[in-house]
């Protein structure tokens, strides 16, 4: 492995891709933010601020200004930059409103970022111009608390979805922290949710989810129900060794961080209805 390229990754651990088709990845191994855009066939490496390098970047967000967002769970800060890799702030302060931060996303009905704290545990929610705007959560099993919390998705009606990883569940909240449902529970079946990882949501509303016990990706419906799922324990195509995040981007591709081969892998999830529409020629 070549660690002074920087299109080798180490340990990716979030994605997050732009308007303009850029993925970003937030590399825990190489200590990097990197920037990949495959029309320029680049890719750029940014390590830090302010002359500080990054602890350990674990997560990474961009606004509808393409802004990226970048929580540095080493450091404990979440670190905001322009398009182009230039640091423009601290979220939540310089010092102190975070002990832990994981996974962040962006809110785009609402504009907020959400920020997951795993260890308060808690999550914040702050304005593009670093205005706390609220803060929800603290430990339990009832709803709306939290045992480690870890991954953040959101949906296209603005709605939350937390992976609450010691209560084997994902909770659904409002973008204001209101409870309204959850799934999930423990155990040894397809369905169940032992060591949950990343979340996200395609064009349909399906809920992901890695699965780090068995390797996998599981697939929900907005009611809980098992759907299906893909992947398992291996190196070969399509499979997995403790997958991280997953993002799925506005044509429905999935993105599958797997941390410790060093790779991301992309599928394709096609909607019925689009595959009918293309069935019958065309539609209005």
């Amino acid at each position: 492995m070549n660690e002074t390229d920087p299109s080798v990754l180490q340990r990716p651990f979030s994605v997050a891709v732009d308007a303009q088709g850029r993925l970003l990845i937030a590399d825990a191994g190489s200590g990097e933010l990197k920037i990949f855009d495959p029309r320029k066939k680049s890719v750029k490496a940014v390590s830090g601020y302010k002359g500080k390098q990054f602890g350990m970047p674990v997560s990474v967000a961009v606004d509808d200004s393409r802004n990226i967002y970048v929580s540095d769970s080493g450091a404990g800060k979440v670190l905001k930059y322009s398009p182009q890799g230039k640091f423009l702030d601290t979220i939540g302060g310089e010092e102190g409103a975070f002990k832990r931060p994981a996974s962040i996303a962006f809110n785009p009905v609402n504009h907020w970022l959400y920020v997951v704290d795993t260890v308060r545990p808690r999550v914040f929610a702050y304005s593009t111009d670093g205005a706390l705007r609220l803060k929800f959560g603290e430990r339990g099993t009832g709803p709306g608390q939290f045992n480690f919390p870890t991954f953040i998705a959101v949906d296209r009606e603005g709605r939350l979805f937390v992976n609450d990883t010691l209560n084997f569940r994902i909770q659904i909240l409002t973008p204001d922290g209101k409870f309204i449902g959850q799934f999930g529970e423990a155990g040894d079946g397809s369905g169940n949710i032992n060591r949950p990882k990343g979340v996200a949501l395609d064009s349909e509303g399906h809920v992901y989810v890695a699965e780090a016990l068995f390797s996998c990706v599981q697939i929900f419906d907005q009611q809980g129900r098992f759907l299906l799922g893909f992947g398992e324990a291996g190196a070969g195509t399509g499979e997995f060794y403790i997958p991280a995040a997953i993002t799925i981007d506005r044509d429905d591709r999935i993105y599958v961080a797997d941390p410790f081969q060093h790779r991301v892998e992309v599928f394709q999830y096609r909607p019925a209805r689009r595959e009918r529409t293309a069935a019958s020629g065309g539609g209005q």
